[in-house]
């Protein structure tokens, strides 16, 4: 695992580099519902985006964890293929494209 606390930065997928940033850190949508960490996806030398919404980060006990979340760059670099599997073309042009994915990034 390769974390890292920054909030934007660039990977390298199969020999191609996307650029990745933070988009939004976890959030509560009601009162007892929360959003996961949402990252920003797009190839370096295109502008066309996906946002993968990842799931919500709980503690052992249960509770919400509100601290700032760390990036497991292999996480990251994983999403990264399975967007592109799911039908996402970094290419093309459009609207951006939001994907719900799971804490692997599957």
């Amino acid at each position: 695992m390769n974390y890292t606390n920054e909030s934007r930065g660039t990977i390298e997928v199969d020999g191609e580099t996307y650029v990745w940033e933070i988009r939004r850190q976890p959030r509560p949508v009601g009162k007892k519902e929360w959003e996961g960490m949402a990252v920003c996806f797009r190839h370096q030398e295109f502008k066309r985006e996906a946002v993968a919404q990842y799931p919500m980060v709980y503690r052992p006990n249960g509770s919400p964890n509100l601290e700032k979340q760390r990036v497991d760059l292999d996480v990251l670099k994983n999403t990264v293929r399975s967007i592109i599997e799911a039908g996402w073309d970094p290419a093309s042009r459009g609207k951006v494209v939001n994907f719900d994915v799971d804490a692997e990034g599957n």
